[in-house]
């Protein structure tokens, strides 16, 4: 297992590779550190692409740790396209399953950016919930760019 952090424009991303796949990607306040890695050094070049707005989707394997449950959310959330949002209400309605639910698999998420759970909003509260560190400025920011 090999781990990384980087800095980027919106806070230090803390990168997890096992195996060949990325397991994590998450905004962390941790200190950066440097790799040899591959993979992670390819996985940092497209999050900077991401966040300068040239690249709109990521080429990395994943292999996220969760549920079956969690899992079945996250393949969801991967087709969601770049610029649009939808609710955690329209994916519950899509995949039998309740609001709150979907909201607590999108809350587990390992692989932000890459798993794209800050376009899922909800339609009474703006936004609705990031649970990364950030909270709901870094899910706004994310929103905004993807808008520009």
């Amino acid at each position: 297992m090999n781990q990384y952090i980087f800095k980027t424009n919106i806070a230090n991303v803390h990168l997890i590779e096992k195996d060949s796949y990325i397991i994590q990607l998450s905004f962390t306040k941790k200190r950066i550190t440097k790799s040899k890695n591959s993979l992670l050094l390819d996985a940092e070049k497209q999050v900077h692409q991401y966040l300068s707005n040239t690249r709109q989707e990521f080429d990395l394997p994943l292999k996220p740790a969760g549920t079956y449950f969690q899992k079945k959310i996250w393949s969801y959330l991967r087709r969601i396209k770049y610029s649009e949002t939808t609710y955690y209400s329209t994916i519950a309605k899509d995949l039998g399953s309740s609001p709150r639910a979907v909201g607590n698999a999108c809350g587990a998420n390992p692989c932000l950016l890459i798993i794209p759970c800050h376009r899922v909003v909800s339609k009474y509260i703006k936004n609705g919930g990031f649970s990364s560190f950030g909270g709901l400025v870094h899910k706004d920011l994310l929103l905004k760019l993807e808008q520009a």
